[in-house]
């Protein structure tokens, strides 16, 4: 990694302060699944709360220059598996882009891309990263467990942001090893709020099939929290499931084949837009629009056509552009040598069939006021 003549101070230092200073305990919870839930380390680190909210009206504000002089552009590697359905990713570079030039920050992107399944390609690309002069790497893991070891290595050597995870390691906690920060969207958040809408919307009445994402940390925190949310607090039943693996022929492949056995189910659940267009389809040939719910996740330009159009009732949205923004006031405030949140989680919400085009409009305005209106 370069060194910057400017920096006076790294996250790394700041992180350490703030996760040990008040330390609480560590759940048995958070050491058998080996990374907190983000309540969990909250409560562990319980300043780390008020610096994440502090750090969120920063993001949510208009950009203010950087207050130092570069002495050169900062190399940004941006490693992401973005070449799937969703315009997720898109977004994120898009609005990281924007609010790195309104500020005034100098910079170089460097893209590598991969699909969220190619794990072993991501591992190489890490490889090519640390071999060259990159100031900042920002990855979205293909899946976070399964590149936990990369992580590690990357984050000693270059100041690493984690993309679309904010559950830090609990081993990695106050070591060289952890990132500087996770930045993303509580996908337990939106499963709860995916729970607590279907459970209004159904008044806590029907069966429910899983078509579900990747195995790990992404889908056991839309899936399962999700199933167990509506089990927990409704008479809903989830009746079965379905590995779609992101991938969109097989979550059509899938809700057929649960659509042949559950004819009367009430929601197909859709842990990912590659799912939920995948699902949809199967359910518009069968006609069945208007009986069986399926839902997005994270709310892309796909899924909102698609909500206005009579098709998806309901998606967890993310406000999407807070997710490039804070990567690029992270980047900032490092290369400042101010203290850095540890994780920093974006807003979700329900968008629904309810809601008519302009007051999508209204909450699409913000949610991407950085990315616009993307071409895909």
């Amino acid at each position: 990694m370069r060194k910057l003549s400017i920096v006076t101070g790294g996250l790394l230092a700041f992180a350490l302060a703030a996760t040990t200073a008040t330390a609480g305990e560590i759940t048995a919870a958070s050491k058998e699944r080996g990374f907190f839930l983000l309540p969990e380390f909250h409560a562990y680190a319980p300043e780390q709360s008020a610096m994440m909210d502090k750090f969120l009206k920063i993001v949510q504000s208009p950009g203010v220059p950087i207050a130092v002089k570069l002495d050169k552009p900062l190399k940004i590697a941006m490693m992401f598996p973005s070449l799937e359905t969703s315009d997720a990713w898109a977004r994120l570079n898009i609005a990281l882009v924007k609010r790195l030039e309104e500020m005034k920050v100098p910079f170089k992107v460097t893209e590598l891309m991969i699909r969220p399944d190619e794990h072993g390609r991501q591992a190489t690309q890490i490889d090519q990263v640390m071999a060259q002069d990159f100031d900042y790497v920002v990855i979205g893991p293909s899946e976070y467990k399964a590149q936990k070891a990369n992580l590690e290595r990357l984050s000693q050597k270059i100041p690493t942001l984690v993309m679309n995870v904010v559950n830090p390691f609990v081993d990695l906690v106050g070591t060289d090893k952890m990132p500087l920060s996770h930045i993303g969207f509580d996908h337990s958040v939106g499963a709860k709020v995916l729970c607590n809408w279907i459970i209004k919307e159904k008044g806590g009445k029907g069966t429910i099939g899983l078509m579900r994402y990747l195995p790990g940390l992404v889908d056991d925190q839309r899936s399962n929290v999700f199933s167990d949310c509506v089990q927990k607090n409704s008479d809903m039943k989830v009746v079965t499931e379905f590995e779609a693996q992101g991938d969109r022929e097989k979550a059509f492949t899938g809700a057929n084949a649960i659509l042949s056995k559950y004819p009367d189910i009430t929601m197909l659940h859709s842990a990912s837009t590659a799912i939920a267009l995948g699902t949809l389809a199967a359910v518009e040939e069968r006609g069945k629009v208007d009986k069986v719910i399926v839902n997005g996740w994270g709310g892309g330009g796909d899924e909102l056509k698609s909500i206005i159009a009579g098709g998806l009732k309901v998606a967890a949205f993310r406000v999407n552009d807070d997710w490039g923004v804070s990567v690029a006031e992270a980047i900032k405030a490092h290369a400042e040598g101010k203290k850095i949140p540890v994780v920093i989680a974006a807003t979700i919400k329900a968008v629904d069939y309810r809601m008519n085009a302009e007051q999508i409009k209204a909450e699409t305005d913000y949610a991407f006021r950085y990315s616009g209106v993307l071409d895909r």
